[in-house]
């Protein structure tokens, strides 16, 4: 008979060993919740990828009467981003507890939460209640917000309805009530090659040079939105940016370059600013660009498909989630955070406020020897008990 963790120390130095990179498969760890989760009478269902590499892990402990739908949504994801060319002082997938903090890949992002949750089981389990409590295990969130996106349209197919969702993203126990969307674009442009010395004698078509442009398009579009775009003072960068992250083209310097790829991507605080950018970058690849390029070589091309994209997530301040968490954290200062979580899924999708609490420093996320406060995740357990609480226990739902 398997012995599972019971504290969320142990249920942490668990997930920890499972290499959930976003480049690996999840199964392993999200199998293992899923025997501990059927071990003590909860059935999971698993929502998998296309390819059935990965999963979602979503359970609901239904309400006393039997009820699944409302209450309350405890969201985590189960991925964590790569440690390559990272120093760890230790093995990376080895719990190591030191001065109060536990140390780990995951530690804080955010598989705190995610112990913290399972550790919090068998006291849910024994609780009243008036309304159930769901489990939100998703994958691919460091790579795109994949898992929530397929996860939260299963939900919504099924026309599950919840009254407020928890995602325990590291933000040392502070309410942050927003993060901005994304939205990522990958531009290659086909030119035609030749000798240097025969540049521009419209023989050849430098696509380096041509992307080059392109580029520059996107950073006076950057410029006039931080200019005069929509501004919320709430984020640290209170203004959609957009940036070019990655550039590649061209095979030899005595060599007019056929071909030149770059990614070029904008963080957004609302819905409309990606589109309207996508649109204006697209405009003036078809009237300036691919004439003149055309001139010089008629076969040039400039393709653009979109990569990865996510909601923004914005809290309304009045939503009783919001107002809980302010009151029980004792923090009512408002916060957003230009990083982006699966936030905007369950809200903007699945219609349910959120708000986004969770053990670790955030500045520790993605780092090197990343880390935990045994303090953090105390307060984290003493939190989410009493919010669950204020959803499902009938001596505090009746009163709501």
């Amino acid at each position: 008979m398997s012995t599972y963790p019971s504290s969320h120390k142990e249920w942490l130095g668990k997930l920890i060993s499972f290499d959930t990179t976003s480049r690996n498969s999840n199964l392993e760890l999200i199998r293992y919740i899923e025997a501990y989760l059927k071990s003590v009478g909860v059935e999971s269902t698993l929502v998998y990828n296309p390819e059935k590499t990965k999963a979602n892990l979503f359970a609901t402990f239904p309400a006393d009467n039997g009820a699944t739908q409302g209450g309350i949504i405890l969201s985590g994801h189960t991925d964590v981003v790569p440690v390559d060319g990272q120093k760890w002082d230790s093995d990376p997938f080895v719990m190591v507890e030191k001065d109060g903090k536990l140390f780990g890949r995951g530690a804080c992002d955010m598989k705190s939460f995610i112990a913290v949750v399972m550790s919090l089981t068998p006291a849910f389990l024994q609780m009243k209640r008036a309304k159930p409590i769901h489990y939100a295990f998703s994958f691919d969130e460091e790579v795109g917000c994949i898992g929530a996106r397929i996860l939260t349209a299963y939900l919504k197919d099924k026309g599950f309805k919840a009254d407020g969702c928890l995602i325990g993203e590291p933000t040392s126990m502070r309410v942050y009530t927003g993060n901005k969307g994304i939205s990522r674009w990958y531009v290659s442009v086909r030119g035609k090659a030749i000798h240097s010395s025969m540049a521009l004698m419209n023989t050849s078509c430098n696509a380096i040079e041509y992307a080059a442009q392109i580029i520059t398009k996107i950073r006076e579009i950057a410029l006039e939105i931080k200019k005069n775009g929509v501004q919320d003072k709430t984020y640290q960068c209170p203004f959609a940016c957009i940036s070019t992250g990655v550039i590649k083209g061209g095979n030899a310097v005595n060599t007019v370059p056929a071909e030149c790829e770059f990614v070029y991507s904008v963080r957004v605080t609302d819905g409309e600013t990606a589109n309207d950018i996508e649109q204006r970058v697209g405009q003036y690849i078809q009237r300036v660009i691919l004439p003149s390029m055309k001139e010089e070589y008629p076969e040039a091309s400039v393709e653009v498909t979109p990569g990865a994209c996510y909601p923004a997530f914005n809290a309304d301040e009045a939503d009783p989630v919001v107002k809980q968490s302010r009151h029980l954290c004792k923090d009512h200062e408002v916060r957003k955070i230009g990083g982006g979580t699966e936030a905007g899924y369950f809200q903007n999708v699945l219609g349910v406020p959120t708000v986004i609490v969770g053990p670790g420093p955030f500045e520790m996320a993605h780092l090197p020897n990343e880390y935990v406060s045994i303090a953090d995740m105390d307060q984290s357990t003493r939190f989410t008990m009493d919010l669950v609480k204020l959803y499902t226990d009938p001596a505090f739902v009746s009163k709501q």
